[in-house]
């Protein structure tokens, strides 16, 4: 109604800067998710209409299988990755306890809870490519009454689920649009999973930004960004792209427009604030370079020189 809109209007313009900006960046993330067909987007309204009964659980995503949730242990510093995404996700406060929670569940350590004989999932390593769904199951049929709340252990293992879906859909370490391909083969009753599939994924729609893997000669490995312009075949295998700053010419304003395979796209992933503060020797990242993405590892953090006249400034 007229009057609860007012409300809401007024509860936004009460808040501070800073809840304006985090708000901002959650509904960014949120909008990745729905462009990647992970969520619905009326899910996404900040202002939609409330459920009929709060008890009632809102339907998620359908679980990945197994041979979905199999391409993901090929994942490369996947830790690293769920940070950085979790981050952009939630409150810094919100984010330090996930972190400690998963980091103990990742190492096998277990999660001290209080009043138990010994932590929870002690000797249990777990991994991006566990059913996590059924793992969040067990915490609440042996675990619930002392969850705190469900902070210990479901909320934590609950955006574990999320991100496992994140990374699946963007491809990560390997879980390509073959890969699912591949599950979907398996699940149909077709055998052994063709490896030359390669069929598009949901998210890709006329004009999504994405990012190219490059196979050339001396851009073999790196990403360049695309517009995505349409598919160059029936089978929907293979993408029309113009690329965003790569040229037709050398010296020339008109961009490149080609065709390359739709398992070498993702999506342009989300704008994460924060995450330079939590690189370190050993972490694999992407390094900006000559207009694309190129696969490092951070080798040495090392403090910038001191400006003259001026204070010491930390990268």
């Amino acid at each position: 109604s007229g009057s609860e809109g007012s409300e809401a209007l007024m509860a936004e313009e009460q808040l501070s800067e800073y809840e304006k900006a985090r708000l901002a960046r959650i509904e960014e993330n949120k909008r990745m998710l729905v462009a990647l067909g992970i969520e619905e987007a009326s899910s996404q309204c900040r202002h939609k209409t409330p459920a009929a009964s709060k008890s009632k659980a809102r339907a998620g995503p359908p679980p990945l299988s197994d041979v979905q949730r199999a391409a993901l242990a090929r994942a490369e510093q996947w830790l690293e990755r769920f940070e950085c995404w979790l981050r952009g996700e939630c409150s810094r406060a919100n984010a330090d306890k996930v972190m400690e929670r998963v980091s103990e569940l990742v190492s096998g350590r277990g999660v001290a809870l209080k009043g138990g004989v010994e932590p929870a999932y002690l000797g249990r390593a777990v991994s991006i490519s566990d059913d996590l769904v059924a793992l969040k199951e067990h915490a609440t049929a042996a675990y619930g009454a002392l969850d705190n709340g469900g902070w210990h252990l479901r909320h934590p293992i609950g955006k574990l689920i999320k991100f496992q879906q994140v990374l699946f859909s963007s491809g990560g370490g390997g879980a390509t649009s073959e890969a699912a391909s591949s599950s979907d083969d398996l699940e149909s009753g077709g055998g052994t999973p063709s490896s030359s599939s390669g069929a598009a994924a949901g998210w890709l729609v006329e004009g999504a930004a994405v990012e190219v893997e490059m196979d050339e000669e001396g851009l073999r490995g790196s990403r360049y960004g695309a517009t995505f312009l349409g598919f160059a075949d029936e089978a929907r295998r293979v993408a029309r792209l113009q690329y965003t700053h790569l040229t037709a010419e050398e010296g020339g304003e008109e961009r490149l427009v080609e065709e390359a395979p739709c398992a070498r796209l993702r999506p342009s992933p989300p704008a994460i604030l924060g995450w330079s503060s939590r690189l370190r020797p050993g972490v694999q990242c992407e390094l900006w370079h000559e207009d694309g993405w190129w696969e490092v590892v951070v080798y040495e953090k090392r403090r910038p020189p001191k400006p003259r006249g001026g204070p010491a400034q930390f990268e």
